[in-house]
């Protein structure tokens, strides 16, 4: 479980995830999705879109998901790696902040 994640370590996971996203094999209808970082209850996640997403709609999706309210509290689309790891940066922050 993380609990500080310096802007270096963040780059280096979410490179991390990135490249691991790109080697899953397309399994159909549902999405890849890898876990970057853990910050209590709280989860941030990467995701790929549906083989089916074309056009504008971003490579790539950054969540933060709330494991003890089961639901994603924020979300950012992603079309290049710069955009990810300034993306995982923001959802660290909003994790970190006491509620």
């Amino acid at each position: 479980m993380c609990t500080k994640l310096s802007r270096t370590s963040g780059r280096f996971r979410t490179t991390q995830a990135f490249i691991a996203l790109s080697i899953i094999p397309e399994g159909g209808v549902a999405s890849k999705t890898i876990s970057i970082a853990r910050l209590g209850a709280y989860e941030i996640r990467m995701f790929s879109g549906l083989p089916s997403w074309q056009g504008g709609v971003p490579l790539i999706w950054i969540e933060l998901f709330d494991h003890g309210a089961r639901l994603s509290l924020d979300s950012c689309g992603c079309h290049e790696i710069d955009d990810a790891v300034a993306g995982f940066d923001a959802l660290v922050a909003q994790a970190e902040i006491p509620n």
